[in-house]
């Protein structure tokens, strides 16, 4: 399965963030929609870096309750690993395992088009090893 499968079953939805914004801001975001990370563009549309609970949580573990009155420009990952739609999910996950991520923008031609997660992937594997099963019982099924 390619991850445009993916993408085009949970949606291409991505809730971003500005370098600006403040972090308490974007913890009511992440809160609010239910998810680990959001994407940090910049003004030309562009990611800019990518910020999640790990970053946040780390920040306030250093300095208290002052990080979140910081920009997430400051605490932001800016080194992105990306993806392709193209890529597989094996791949993917290959990739998020490897570099310890848990969410990789996915890029066709250099425009963002979507975000995955590893429950993401993780539910795309699932889905792809449930199908495998119904598809061998058929199969058993009909032999008999």
């Amino acid at each position: 399965m390619h991850i445009a499968a993916v993408l085009k079953r949970k949606g291409t939805e991505i809730i971003t963030a500005s370098p600006d914004d403040r972090i308490d801001a974007v913890a009511r975001k992440l809160a609010h929609h239910k998810i680990g990370a959001v994407l940090v563009m910049r003004d030309d549309g562009r990611p800019a870096g990518i910020l999640s609970e790990r970053d946040i949580v780390r920040a306030v573990a250093a300095d208290g309750a002052a990080a979140l009155e910081r920009p997430v420009g400051d605490l932001m990952t800016r080194d992105l690993v990306t993806g392709s739609p193209a890529d597989t999910v094996s791949q993917i996950m290959g990739v998020m395992t490897q570099r310890r991520i848990r969410h990789l923008p996915i890029l066709e031609d250099g425009e963002l088009v979507g975000l995955v997660s590893i429950g993401d992937i993780v539910k795309a594997r699932l889905d792809d090893a449930e199908l495998e099963v119904e598809s061998l019982r058929g199969y058993v099924a009909g032999m008999g």
